[in-house]
């Protein structure tokens, strides 16, 4: 019996060192948690269905607070992968076969999160760089106007997170718009807050992840963390939210190795924040 005892608690020593470990790899903890937004509104901007995830608990953490949610996503994705769930071999019926498929996705993601407002919008996914950056500032501008947000959260205007256009300027053209806009009177929006990631996480994405390592550019640099959500108590929203997303499973294998087969209980207390810069 004692020497069961004993190997149970060796057993769960090495297991707290392994968890310590990989949060230290992984985390920032001297980045401050948010605060309640309790009164503001708050809307998301992304380019493509999935780009959520990377707030899906913080959506989630605010829909639990009564907080109301805008989600605003600018194409449906149809320059993506597939997963094997679209066989046509036509470009253009494939495009609108994976639109379709990816637009339900989000959708159901929408109410699986407590989204109160989302729109999806029908842009050509890959090809922001080549429409008028006016007419897709006006469409921000609408968008604030509708649904009255006193905080944004996007992307980062220097990367978009990992490197793609369509994230860097959807994040520079609402960045654009709230340095123009803010404090003028008709203007709701207080704060503006970028996606990123801490430096650990950085580090570690870059070994491990293929669309890091491809697409993360030499000296590149994310903004620094000024907020964290943390979002162990939501992370099987999260988890959902991104099975939900059967069309970008292996973007998602990519992106976060594991997700769906460690138990989330110790997933989401390694990943257990959710990270975003403040725009000064």
């Amino acid at each position: 019996m004692k020497k069961l005892l004993f190997s149970l608690i060796i057993i769960f020593l090495v297991f707290l060192g392994i968890f310590f470990y990989l949060r230290s790899r992984l985390q920032d903890d001297s980045v401050p948690l948010a605060e309640s937004f309790s009164g503001e509104k708050v809307m998301f901007i992304f380019p493509h269905p999935d780009d959520e995830i990377t707030s899906a608990g913080t959506l989630k953490l605010l829909d639990n607070e009564g907080i109301e949610t805008s989600l605003i996503t600018f194409t449906r994705g149809e320059a993506g992968s597939s997963n094997g769930m679209v066989t046509e071999t036509d470009s253009a019926k494939r495009k609108l076969a994976l639109g379709e498929i990816r637009f339900r996705e989000l959708s159901a993601v929408g109410q699986l999160l407590g989204i109160d407002n989302q729109e999806i919008l029908n842009f050509p996914d890959s090809d922001i760089k080549n429409l008028s950056p006016d007419s897709l500032k006006s469409i921000i501008r609408q968008k604030i106007a509708r649904y009255q947000p006193s905080i944004l959260i996007t992307y980062d205007d220097v990367i978009g997170l990992y490197g793609h256009p369509d994230h860097r300027l959807i994040a520079q053209y609402t960045k654009e718009i709230f340095l123009a806009e803010r404090g003028k009177s008709g203007f709701p929006v207080k704060k503006l807050y970028q996606v990123t990631l801490p430096k650990p996480m950085i580090e570690t994405a870059m070994k491990i992840s293929d669309s890091f390592k491809r697409n993360f550019g030499s000296g590149a640099i994310l903004p620094t963390p000024t907020m964290a959500f943390k979002i162990s108590k939501v992370g099987d929203f999260k988890k959902q939210a991104m099975l939900l997303h059967v069309s970008q499973r292996p973007t998602f294998n990519d992106m976060q190795p594991y997700f769906d087969k460690i138990p989330v209980w110790i997933y989401y207390r390694i990943f257990d924040k959710e990270y975003f810069a403040e725009v000064k």
